[in-house]
C-alpha cells in the first residue's frame, strides 16, 4: 500500500473513531437525561400524593370547601402528571396504569367521605353512622394511597436504575472505542517503522557507502511503496554510475599502456617517429573523448543523483514533521542522520559538478555592478544563524576608500565568500568570525575573513586548497566536508582575475584574504 494511501486511511479512522465516540456520548447523554426527568417526574408525583394526604386529613379534621376544593384541584394536577409519564415512559406502563386505577380509586373515596359528611350535617343519616362511614371510607383512602406511594416509589427506582444503567453503557462503550482507538495508533506505528522508517534507515546506509565509494552496493529495499519506487531509482543509479566507472578505469588502464609502450620505444623515437606520432595523436583523441564523456558522465550523473537524493530528503522531512504519523524519538534521531547524510551528499554532487565544469573551461564570469555594503549585509544575515547556534559573533566591517560598487560576477564573488565564512565559523568554537572590507591597492578590494578557530599548521598551509584535502590528521578530529570547498573558491577567485591566501597559527586562528580587482578583466 502507498504511503500516501496509508496515511488518509488512517485520517479517515481517527475522524470516525472521533465521530463514533462522539455520537455515543450524545445519545448515552440523551438517555442519562430521559431517566433523570422520569425520576424527577415521579418526585413531582409522590409530593403530590403527600400534599394529597396532607390535604385529606385537613378536610377530616376541618371540614371546610376550602380543603374539599383544593383536594379536587391537586387530585386533577396529579391525573394529569400520571398521563404525561405515561405518555412518555415504555418500560413501566403497568405500574402508571395501577396507579392511575389507585387514583381514580381514591377520588372515589373521596366524594364518598364528603357525600358521608353532608349527609351526617343535613340529618339524613345519623350522626354516628355518618361519622363510622366517613372513618371507614378514610381508612380505605389511606390504604390506597399507600399503595400509590409505594408504586410512585418504585417507578422512581426505576427511572434511577435506567439513568444508571445508561451512564455504565456510555461509559463502556467510550472506553472500548478508546482502546480500540489505541490499538490501532499502535499498529500504525509498527507498520510505520517496518515499512518507512526501517527502509530509510537501511537507505541511509547505503547512501553513506556508496559516499565512500563502495559501488557494489544496493539497498536491498523490496517494498512496493514510494520508498521501495526510490530505492528501485537508487540502485538503477548506482548500478550506472559502476559501470561508467569501470569503462573510465579501463580507458585509463590503456591509457597508462599506452604511455608504457612509449617509454619502452623512447630510444627509437627516430625510426618510429611517424608510426608513434599518429599513433599518439589517436589516443590523445581518445582521451579527449574519454575526458568528454567523464564531463558528460557527471553533468548526467548529477542530475540523476539529485532527482533521488531530494526525494530522500523530502519524504524524510515528512516523516521528522510527522505528517505521516507519530514517530517516536529513537525514529525522529535515525531520520535526522537520514537528512544529514543526504544533504551532504547532496552538497558534494554540487561540489564535484563545480569542479568538472571549472576543469573543462565552461565556467564564465558575468560581471554587473555589486554593492559591497548590501553583499556583506546579505553575507552576514544568512550565516548570523549558523554562529549562533555554534555560541560565536559574526561581525563586519568596511574600511574607508573601498568602492560603494565593484564590477564583478555577484554570484561567484558571494560564492567564495559564503564558502570562507562557513569554514571559519565550522572551525570555530569560541569566540567569532569578523569579516573586513579594505582597499586591496592597484584599484583592487581585499574581503579578510578572520576567526579565532583552531588555526592551520604550518606544514598543512601549503595542502588547503588541495582537492579533497583536509588537514586533520586523526579521523576522531575531522570536521564535516568534502575537501573541496578551497579548492573550488580558488579557482573561482582566479576565473574572477583574483586569488585567495592564508595566514594562520595554529590555536589562535586564520584569515582568508579575497582580493579582487574593482572591475573584471575581459576575456
Amino acid at each position: 500500500m502507498k504511503i500516501v494511501t496509508r496515511i488518509r486511511a488512517s485520517a479517515v479512522l481517527a475522524i470516525a473513531i472521533a465521530l463514533t465516540v462522539a455520537a455515543v456520548l450524545i445519545l448515552g447523554l440523551r438517555a442519562v437525561n430521559a431517566s433523570i426527568d422520569r425520576a424527577m417526574s415521579m418526585t413531582g408525583s409522590l409530593n403530590q400524593i403527600f400534599e394529597l394526604s396532607m390535604l385529606t386529613t385537613d378536610y377530616l379534621i376541618n371540614h371546610e370547601p376550602r380543603a374539599e376544593r383544593q383536594w379536587r384541584d391537586k387530585h386533577d394536577a396529579l391525573d394529569r402528571d400520571l398521563a404525561t409519564l405515561r405518555a412518555a415512559s415504555d418500560t413501566d406502563t403497568p405500574l402508571i396504569l395501577r396507579v392511575q386505577e389507585h387514583s381514580l380509586e381514591a377520588s372515589r373515596l373521596f366524594e364518598e367521605i364528603v357525600l358521608a359528611h353532608e349527609q351526617g350535617d343535613s340529618g339524613t343519616v345519623a350522626a354516628e353512622v355518618s361519622l363510622e362511614y366517613q372513618e371507614r371510607l378514610t381508612a380505605r383512602l389511606l390504604i390506597v394511597m399507600q399503595a400509590m406511594v409505594s408504586d410512585a416509589t418504585t417507578l422512581g427506582e426505576h427511572a434511577s436504575e435506567s439513568a444508571r444503567e445508561a451512564q455504565e453503557a456510555t461509559f463502556y462503550l467510550v472506553l472500548g472505542l478508546a482502546v480500540v482507538g489505541v490499538g490501532t495508533m499502535v499498529v500504525i506505528g509498527i507498520s510505520t517503522n517496518r515499512t518507512v522508517v526501517r527502509p530509510l534507515v537501511m537507505l541511509q546506509d547505503s547512501v553513506r557507502r556508496v559516499g565512500h565509494g563502495e559501488l557494489d552496493v544496493r539497498s536491498g529495499i523490496e517494498s512496493r511503496d514510494e520508498v521501495g519506487e526510490l530505492a528501485v531509482a537508487f540502485d538503477g543509479m548506482v548500478a550506472d554510475m559502476q559501470r561508467s566507472y569501470s569503462l573510465l578505469e579501463k580507458e585509463i588502464a590503456e591509457r597508462r599502456r599506452a604511455e608504457h609502450a612509449l617509454g619502452e620505444y623512447r630510444d627509437h623515437l627516430e625510426q618510429l617517429v611517424s608510426e608513434r606520432t599518429s599513433a599518439l595523436m589517436s589516443m590523445n583523441e581518445e582521451l579527449l573523448a574519454a575526458t568528454r564523456a567523464k564531463d558528460d558522465f557527471m553533468t548526467s550523473m548529477s542530475h540523476e543523483l539529485r532527482t533521488p537524493l531530494n526525494s530522500i530528503i523530502g519524504f524524510t522531512d515528512i516523516m521528522l514533521k510527522g505528517l505521516a504519523g507519530e514517530v517516536n524519538d529513537e525514529q525522529c534521531r535515525q531520520l535526522g542522520m537520514v537528512l544529514e547524510a543526504g544533504q551532504q551528499l547532496l552538497g558534494l554532487i554540487d561540489n564535484v559538478l563545480d569542479l568538472s565544469r571549472m576543469e573543462s573551461g565552461k565556467l564564465d564570469a558575468v560581471a554587473s555592478p555589486c554593492s559591497i555594503e548590501s553583499g556583506i549585509g546579505l553575507l552576514v544575515d544568512m550565516m548570523s544563524p549558523l554562529a549562533f547556534n555554534r555560541g560565536l559573533t559574526l561581525a563586519s566591517r568596511i574600511e574607508p576608500g573601498v568602492p560603494a560598487t565593484i564590477h564583478t560576477d555577484r554570484g561567484r564573488m558571494h560564492q567564495i565568500l559564503l564558502n570562507l565564512v562557513s569554514n571559519a565559523i565550522k572551525f570555530t568554537d569560541s569566540g567569532g568570525v569578523e569579516i573586513v572590507v579594505r582597499p586591496g591597492g592597484d584599484r583592487r578590494v581585499a574581503f579578510d575573513v578572520h576567526d579565532t578557530g583552531i588555526g592551520i599548521r604550518p606544514e598543512d598551509i601549503t595542502h588547503v586548497f588541495d582537492h579533497f584535502y583536509q588537514a586533520a590528521r586523526d579521523a576522531s578530529k575531522r570536521r564535516a566536508g568534502t575537501g573541496l570547498g578551497l579548492a573550488i573558491s580558488q579557482r573561482l577567485a582566479e576565473n574572477l582575475g583574483g586569488t585567495i591566501t592564508v595566514t594562520s597559527e595554529a590555536g589562535v586562528g586564520s584569515t582568508f584574504t579575497l582580493t579582487l580587482p574593482e572591475a573584471l578583466p575581459r576575456a
